[in-house]
């Protein structure tokens, strides 16, 4: 038998044609019935205290600033869970005619900050009931002191003694 070229080449292209076709109905894959999956987690525990929790100011003139560095009312922070970012936050003055709390002192309008260095630099609060952040690292089961320096205002409608609200907190880091 003599093949030509044409014949040639289609016994060829058949060939090829019958081998993919093997290849592909005649090789079967088969996905896996079950695939792990890895995973992690690391359990969060938020906790604060503060010691002693009370600040007494006492008589202040009219602006001028008092700080609790280097006396007994120095506040020691304990962060009793995870590592965690340390929040303070201040309300308003009250008590007979309410001081409002700004980033200078004016007529009934009094400054607070708050250091974590004792004293040698301070962070000011820049609104009522808004966090302003103290340290960034507060690290678990770690203490820390807080130092508050208040400045009353310049000028005061009465003179009772006036309450402060200082909230601190620790959020995820």
């Amino acid at each position: 038998m003599i093949l030509t070229h044409n014949t040639r080449q289609h016994i060829t292209a058949i060939s090829v044609l019958a081998i993919i076709l093997a290849l592909f109905f005649g090789i079967q894959t088969k996905a896996a019935t079950t695939a792990a999956v890895s995973a992690t987690v690391s359990a969060v525990n938020l906790a604060v205290s503060v010691s002693s929790g009370t600040i007494a100011f006492g008589s202040v003139a009219l602006n001028t600033a008092t700080t609790t560095a280097g006396n007994s009312d120095t506040q020691t922070v304990t962060n009793d869970g995870s590592d965690a970012v340390l929040n303070v936050k201040s309300g308003n003055a009250s008590v007979g005619t309410a001081w409002t709390l700004g980033t200078s002192p004016a007529s009934d309008v009094f400054k607070l900050e708050v250091s974590t260095t004792s004293g040698s630099s301070y962070m000011t609060f820049q609104a009522t009931d808004t966090y302003l952040t103290a340290s960034t690292t507060f690290s678990s089961l770690s203490t820390g002191d807080l130092d508050f320096q208040l400045t009353t205002p310049t000028a005061s409608t009465d003179f009772v003694q006036k309450s402060i609200t200082i909230t601190v907190q620790v959020t995820s880091s």
